[in-house]
């Protein structure tokens, strides 16, 4: 029988959080320097134009929207993104070095090396996986709506659209979570495979998806909390037109803005990393029953 329970591993990284707040501001300062040293590259190496891709980028998830920055530019933002996944695989990596292999506490959990090369290649994965389950059978409906329209059956198209996007979107989240526990399960176990991802996560897909519900509502949460500390520093500074008042405020919330988006991202990688850690070790337990 597993111990896995979603709401132990939703809380994970509040657990991480409130235990090792000391390595957490470490994650974010390391995160800030992150953002700086992107910022720095965007700045002298690129234009105006590429500086509003990058914000575009920033704001958006959507793959599609990622691919036609990426095919505008003509490759020009590949090594901009590969630097910023490469950065952002250290500090991962360190969250999930701090759940699973919690002695390994040198330089707060960060390394560079071969386990953080191999999340940029499971990246590589998602993008991937996402590409065959989400854009390939959006384009193959697009497709069959333009032919149904060109012989006049908008209606059935109204439907074939309604019930193909539900469609989409169900696979897409189903090969999502089942696929969800590939970066911690290359960590852990040193290797990359999929058809072990897919073995571990059988039969616990209700367990995860509440899960990362549960963990995305306490990321937004960390969010409300992010907004009413910014409101707090504007009231401290009371409205005041001093240049270094304004100055010290946007320097807070600029000091403020990683460390909570650091928070969230330890929110949303130590529950995967608790679920793996619960789902490997039911494995390894003795059976109970004859």
């Amino acid at each position: 029988m597993t111990t896995f329970s979603p709401v132990k591993a939703a809380v994970e990284g509040v657990r991480l959080t409130r235990q090792k707040p000391l390595i957490v501001l470490a994650w974010a300062a390391c995160y800030f320097l992150m953002l700086v040293a992107l910022g720095i590259v965007v700045v002298y190496a690129f234009g105006g134009s590429v500086r509003a891709d990058m914000a575009l980028l920033s704001r958006t998830n959507d793959l599609s929207q990622l691919v036609g920055v990426v095919a505008r530019r003509q490759g020009m933002l590949l090594p901009l993104i590969a630097l910023a996944v490469a950065l952002q695989s250290v500090i991962s990596v360190a969250i999930m070095r701090a759940v699973v292999r919690p002695d390994e506490r040198r330089l707060a959990y960060m390394r560079i090396g071969k386990e953080e090369a191999r999340q940029f290649v499971v990246a590589l994965v998602g993008w991937a996986v996402a590409l065959v389950v989400t854009a390939i059978p959006s384009a193959v409906l697009v497709l069959v709506g333009a032919g149904l329209i060109s012989l006049g059956a908008v209606e059935t198209n109204r439907w074939v659209e309604v019930l193909g996007a539900i469609a989409v979107a169900g696979l897409s989240i189903w090969f999502g979570v089942r696929l969800s526990l590939l970066s911690i399960t290359t960590f852990a176990e040193g290797k990359i495979d999929l058809k072990r991802t897919w073995a571990l996560t059988d039969h616990h897909f209700w367990h995860l998806l509440g899960m990362y519900a549960l963990a995305f509502v306490i990321t937004i949460l960390v969010s409300v909390a992010q907004t009413i500390v910014a409101g707090v520093v504007l009231a401290v500074a009371g409205g005041s037109t001093s240049l270094v008042m304004l100055a010290l405020t946007g320097l807070a919330n600029l000091l403020l803005a990683p460390f909570f988006f650091t928070v969230q991202m330890v929110i949303l990688t130590a529950a995967p990393a608790r679920a793996y850690y619960d789902l490997h070790e039911s494995e390894l337990a003795p059976e109970v029953f004859a």
